[in-house]
């Protein structure tokens, strides 16, 4: 059956489920003991290409998650001590890997949230949360604020929705440029795929990422984790370059 066909007729459930079966099939392809994923647990003799340009050692042939998903992974467990502490966990935009660990942890009481995703627990704005004030100790919100209308406003609900001292984890695709890039007349996803290279995009981040989260009442801390290990283990975990945590807690969380 062609692809199309097959996407109009399963339901997003089924085809997710058929895409792993796949990747679990073709994994024994890349047995090995080089590398090894901290998501799905398995070692593998590479990790595969991935990404438009191709980054070498990226994609886990069997779970596929990339770089910055291990990277979290590996600082969930040894900073925020994930397996341990009881907390309350709000994860945007779910990666289905991550999701699946976090939710067979019995120490957290967790929600996944977002605005389409057929394997989020709750289908919400991100701009307009309907969570309670200071409700959640812990949020992820990976490469998600760049495809949101307004960052500003997400932002304030993530905070709205954090304890006082909660932590809000972020990653973001950074470009090289210093200034974030919005253009306002790319109004169209047709006009958003010229500005900024994909059509659900709203803005390329630059190197002002963090002052631009901190601006929003956050204290904001830059950590390039994967310098916790020896570039040995950093290439065997498959944790990438350059790749970088922010973590942000509010400085005042003010009740409305």
């Amino acid at each position: 059956m062609p692809l199309p066909l097959l996407k109009k007729v399963l339901p997003a459930h089924a085809r997710l489920t058929l895409r792993k079966l796949y990747w679990l099939s073709r994994s024994w392809l890349y047995a090995g003991r080089k590398v090894y994923c901290l998501l799905c647990e398995g070692s593998f003799r590479t990790f595969l290409p991935f990404g438009t340009e191709r980054r070498p050692q990226a994609l886990c042939p069997r779970c596929h998650t990339v770089e910055r998903h291990r990277l979290l992974w590996l600082f969930l467990q040894e900073k925020v001590k994930i397996t341990e502490k009881p907390l309350e966990v709000l994860h945007m935009a779910p990666e289905p890997r991550m999701q699946t660990r976090l939710k067979g942890l019995l120490n957290l009481r967790y929600r996944s949230a977002d605005l389409t995703s057929p394997v989020a627990m709750d289908h919400v704005d991100i701009q307009a949360l309907p969570y309670p004030d200071g409700l959640f100790d812990l949020i992820l919100c990976s490469h998600v604020l760049a495809h949101v209308p307004d960052d500003a406003k997400a932002l304030q609900e993530l905070r709205r929705v954090l304890k006082p001292d909660g932590q809000l984890l972020l990653q973001a695709r950074l470009h090289p440029h210093a200034q974030t890039l919005e253009n306002p007349q790319a109004l169209t996803p047709q006009q958003r795929l010229q500005a900024y290279g994909q059509a659900d995009r709203f803005r390329n981040f630059g190197q002002d990422f963090g002052q631009r989260v901190a601006a929003q009442g956050f204290s904001v801390e830059a950590m390039e984790y994967a310098l916790s290990r020896t570039p040995e283990e950093q290439t065997r975990l498959g944790l990438g370059k350059k790749e970088i945590i922010f973590v942000a807690t509010p400085l005042v969380h003010e009740a409305k």
